[in-house]
């Protein structure tokens, strides 16, 4: 049986404007790797632990580290992308490290529907959140 897309719907956490599909998908992913681990009352184990790997001077090893982090906390949080591509980038003159990614969007993945995806491509997003040193 045939029928329409079921996205997920949701609002801008800033602006309180209605988001659906990949607008809706790029804040949750924000979300995820914004929050730490045990930050949540509810829902302890939400989150990624990205904020102690950021704390370190970048090096191949560490880089290796926010990837997994990354790949690993998306994974488990978010039903609906899987992701194929990493880069980290720098955002400013002064060094800041932001993310560009890439993947397979699966509106209703969250239903177990694996049937209908869409590449999908992010632009580049700084790493930093509420309470993060400037």
């Amino acid at each position: 049986m045939a029928g329409a897309v079921r996205y997920r719907n949701g609002f801008n956490a800033q602006t309180g404007e209605r988001l659906h599909g990949a607008a809706h998908l790029a804040q949750s992913l924000g979300k995820i790797w914004g929050t730490r681990i045990n930050e949540r009352v509810m829902l302890l184990a939400f989150g990624s632990d990205l904020r102690s790997l950021l704390s370190e001077d970048l090096t191949p090893s560490i880089a290796l580290l926010i990837y997994n982090e990354l790949v690993v906390s998306a994974a488990k949080w978010e039903p609906e992308y899987v992701l194929t591509q990493l880069q980290l980038v720098s955002m400013t003159q002064g060094g800041a490290l932001g993310l560009r990614h890439a993947g397979l969007y699966f509106p209703e993945g969250r239903f177990g529907n694996f049937d209908i995806a869409a590449a999908l491509t992010l632009p580049a997003t700084p790493l930093a959140w509420k309470g993060a040193a400037a």
